[in-house]
């Protein structure tokens, strides 16, 4: 019960930040000291959100966003910290298939229909640092997605990104994802305190 209410909540933010059309300034997340940057590529930072006075141990969301792509960042420690660095712990993995699960499991809700995963889960290098990752495809609102789940260990923290673009804005999104994760690469090599 708890997890689907850590899941509701962090839904319904998501949903907030995408009703936001005004760009938020660029956001420093205290505990990393990283810099989100107002834009990513055309993606804007819409919100950023802590989600610490709900739950302790959901930390932050970032929320960058174009008309067709949402792109987020979680750093959080769910009360477990600190988080062991990387994607070899038990800790992560377990996080990892619980945040798929939850995915799949909107399915069973009925906000998603027609769950597929492409990729079950790879570990991949997103610059320096590896993340663990699955593609899916699903529909929302009966519009086809293609969506991204990363996660790792990071400074003490979970950081979960979960990137989500219309299938027929593929083309043109390709490169707002790509530029994405090129630039969490870019503020984990060298966070400003």
């Amino acid at each position: 019960m708890r997890k689907l209410n850590v899941t509701i909540i962090m839904i319904l933010a998501v949903l907030l930040a995408m009703a936001s059309n005004s760009a938020a300034e660029q956001y420093r997340h205290q505990k990393t000291g990283i810099l989100f940057p107002d834009t990513i590529n055309s993606l804007k930072l819409v919100r950023a959100t802590d989600y610490e006075p709900l739950y302790a141990g959901l930390g932050v969301g970032i929320s960058y966003r174009t008309d067709t792509m949402r792109a987020d960042i979680f750093l959080y420690d769910l009360k477990r910290g600190p988080i062991p660095e990387g994607v070899l712990s038990p800790v992560i993995g377990k996080e990892f298939d619980q945040a798929l699960n939850d995915i799949t499991g909107m399915e069973k809700q009925g906000t998603y229909k027609n769950v597929s995963i492409i990729i079950k889960k790879e570990t991949v290098p997103v610059g320096r640092l590896k993340f663990i990752h699955s593609g899916l495809t699903y529909e929302q609102n009966n519009i086809k997605l293609i969506s991204h789940l990363y996660l790792t260990g990071y400074q003490g923290l979970f950081m979960k990104l979960r990137i989500t673009y219309f299938s027929n804005a593929r083309e043109t999104e390709e490169a707002n994802y790509a530029a994405f994760l090129s630039k969490i690469d870019d503020l984990t090599r060298s966070p400003s305190k």
